[in-house]
């Protein structure tokens, strides 16, 4: 039995006052004898048993009625009244998962179909009168409802009408979220429902997913009204499926006729040996290509195909089988962005009017190889602008992908301000060292920034010393940037010798930093740090030839490019997006304000306003639940084509075993069933029934009549007595 209102049913100890008042009187009684006492004993003795018995039965009365009474005002609930009173008011709290695992067709159709329909029938069998709400897993932050609701039918053909979602089931945030709304609902007869196929990938049965899971179980048993918390499981787990993984191209940047050639990858998580898989290669909609593949069980490959475009702009490329029933993961799109120019924005610190005597004169070379060489027919894909620090500002950075500090002293604070807003918006950032760089400018402005991967220290010199120089030695030959010097012929970075540089403090804890070369001594060489949706990379050296050799290698061209495009590449708003990603674009700083417009999957179309941040225009669009091609138009008619994929990791379905689930249910302190009998058997056990005070209320009216008859019986056998 449980309490409403705990605190009254201490107003049950005013039964103590019948006692006292009895004991009192007894205790106030005199003997007196008189004359005719004999004759009247024997019919006292005769009539004492039952005398006694009455006095007993009205103490106990009067004692009954204030404890009754306290009882009815606490209002309490009893258990295991299922069978006796009609069913409680309920507040049921729906944990669905909608994750796209559910989608799995099977013979009596798709999982996600038993799951909403299990859902739907447990909010049609409530009692009238309670209430309910639900949250879906695959977006546990924002449940169905804002408060819950009453009107049960309605929630349950809304279910009925629900498809499954693209998103991953969240399960611990899920219940988190639930919990919240459990707060503000209205009946202490509470149950929560958790409905799910129970997906492995979603289940993980590591120790600290499984930590996490049996914490929330805890916390909903520990709120005031804990409710009832049933695991229900449902659907078959699905032994075919086929799903495009991922799809890559060859090129950081994609200019105009340049061939690029898209790799996808292709994952057999089920149990048949497919002989000839057919595998469609899509570019901007229209088929180019078709290739089919061996893939047995279990089985991972790779399919290769080549093309090119003719046409600057936003190219969408598309890689699909279709093997299975599980649509969402047999297509796997990616948009492509196909450059006229990548302009690049390079700061010089240390400018100077003699040939190959200014700091960037080498890297205005490598950036644009052929227009410096004089080769009309030859196009360079990267556009550099020279400028000098003190006209760096907002207008300078314009429509500028990568900006670069060479031998920059130190910047003013409103440059340092557009700077920082400029990479964390998606700009790319390179800064090279040189005898310029004002070493405490750069700890105490530019590092708090975050715009510094690692505290500057003393400049290192080898000029004097016995081997005037180190070299370079790459640590991270898989980074895009590094990847193609990992084959000599395309360069031999440890031939550059390398005399003066700047010491680093790196923080191997900083997980935001990474090392990509260091030098011989140790001392890190190329840095890179993450910087909100940017990048930096840091050069521990000049860009010059004053402190190092590596403007004079062949080398120089391709390392500065691949660093260049690299920034570009990673930093752009990416155009390729996981379910319920953001979508962004850059639009010039003097199209802040306008508008532009979005269409979605399903072709509906929606107005976003460009906002101005850090120097440039940005659209930033939510609604991408749906899988599927995005296209954003912008003022003067430019399309930008944005996809959004689901997530990979929802192709295994591979499910929890049954021994498994029960482990998990015992660990949050659940109930586990399978189907709604089971569920009803549990239910039926386990239920609250009505709030009992009124039948309490209506036995202590009975005993106040009762006591006054009995009461008014007894004084008039005294009387005729």
């Amino acid at each position: 039995m449980s309490f409403m209102n705990l605190a009254l049913v201490g107003g049950a100890a005013v039964a103590a006052i019948p006692i006292l008042v009895h004991l009192i009187s007894k205790s106030q009684h005199r003997e007196v004898k008189w004359g005719a006492m004999h004759l009247i004993e024997l019919t006292l003795k005769s009539q004492q048993r039952r005398l006694r018995f009455e006095h007993w039965l009205l103490m106990l009365l009067r004692c009954a009625i204030p404890i009754l009474l306290a009882l009815c005002m606490a209002r309490p609930i009893l258990k295991g009244t299922a069978a006796l009173w009609s069913n409680a008011k309920t507040s049921l709290l729906v944990v669905l998962d909608n994750s796209y695992s559910l989608d799995f067709k099977g013979a009596g159709g798709t999982n996600f179909e038993k799951a909403r329909d299990t859902a739907a029938e447990l909010v049609q069998e409530l009692q009238r009168g309670s209430d309910v709400n639900v949250v879906l897993m695959s977006d546990p932050k924002t449940p169905l409802y804002d408060t819950s609701v009453s009107n049960t039918e309605a929630v349950a053909e809304e279910l009925q009408a629900m498809q499954a979602g693209f998103g991953q089931a969240q399960v611990s945030t899920a219940l988190e979220h639930g919990a919240e709304q459990l707060l503000n609902m209205n009946h202490p007869h509470r149950e929560v429902v958790l409905i799910s196929d129970f997906q492995r990938i979603s289940w993980p049965t590591e120790e600290g997913e499984a930590a996490l899971r049996t914490r929330v179980g805890q916390q909903l048993q520990g709120l005031e009204m804990p409710p009832n918390l049933t695991l229900f499981h449902v659907g078959v787990e699905g032994r075919e499926n086929v799903c495009v993984e991922t799809v890559s191209t060859s090129h950081l940047l994609l200019g105009i006729n340049q061939t690029v050639t898209v790799q996808a990858s292709l994952r057999n998580y089920g149990e048949r040996n497919h002989e000839a898989l057919r595998v469609i290669f899509h570019a901007d909609g229209k088929p180019v290509d078709e290739q089919q593949i061996p893939l047995g069980a279990g089985e991972r490959r790779q399919v290769r195909f080549r093309h090119s475009f003719d046409t600057p702009g936003s190219h969408v490329i598309e890689v699909a089988t279709d093997a299975d029933s599980l649509k969402a993961d047999n297509i796997f799109r990616a948009s492509i962005p196909v450059w006229d120019k990548v302009p690049v924005l390079v700061i010089n610190g240390a400018p100077d009017t003699e040939p190959l005597k200014g700091e960037t004169d080498f890297l205005q070379i490598a950036l644009q190889p052929y227009r410096e060489g004089g080769e009309p027919d030859l196009v360079d894909l990267l556009e550099s602008r020279i400028i000098n620090v003190a006209d760096f500002n907002a207008a300078a950075i314009g429509d500028t992908r990568v900006v670069v500090l060479a031998n920059v002293s130190q910047l003013q604070r409103s440059q340092l301000n557009e700077l920082q807003t400029f990479v964390k918006d998606g700009g790319g950032l390179m800064i090279f060292g040189g005898d310029q760089l004002d070493q405490r400018w750069y700890n105490e402005q530019l590092l708090p920034y975050g715009l510094l991967p690692a505290r500057l220290g003393e400049v290192a010199d080898k000029r004097n010393d016995p081997e005037p120089f180190t070299r370079m030695v790459v640590q991270r030959f898989d980074h895009p940037a590094l990847k193609i010097f990992s084959n000599p012929r395309n360069g031999d970075l440890a031939s550059a010798e390398v005399r003066q540089w700047h010491r680093t403090a790196e923080d191997p804890d900083n997980d935001l930093v990474r090392l990509l070369a260091r030098l011989e001594t140790g001392d890190a060489f190329l840095l890179e740090k993450i910087y909100g949706n940017g990048r930096v990379l840091f050069c521990a050296t000049a860009c010059d030839d004053a402190w190092s050799s590596l403007p004079l290698r062949p080398f120089f061209v391709p390392f500065s490019q691949r660093l260049c495009t690299y920034l570009a590449s990673s930093v752009m708003p990416s155009r390729n997006l996981g379910v319920n990603e953001k979508a962004v674009a850059h639009f010039p700083a003097d199209q802040a304000g306008q508008e532009v417009m979005v269409t979605d999957t399903e072709n509906n179309q929606y107005t976003v306003l460009i906002e101005l941040r850090g120097g440039r225009g940005v659209a930033t669009f939510e609604e991408t639940a749906r899988p599927g091609l995005y296209t954003m138009q912008g003022p003067t008619g430019e399309a930008i084509h944005f996809v959004v994929n689901t997530r990979r990791s929802e192709s295994d379905l591979k499910q929890l075993t049954q021994e498994e689930r029960r482990g998990v249910a015992a660990a949050m302190n659940a109930d586990l069933v399978q189907d709604l009998g089971e569920y009803r058997d549990l239910d039926h056990t386990r239920r609250f029934g009505q709030e009992i005070w009124k039948p309490i209320f209506a036995l202590v009216l009975f005993f106040l009549f009762f006591e006054l008859w009995l009461e008014r019986r007894m004084a008039r056998q005294r009387v005729s007595g």
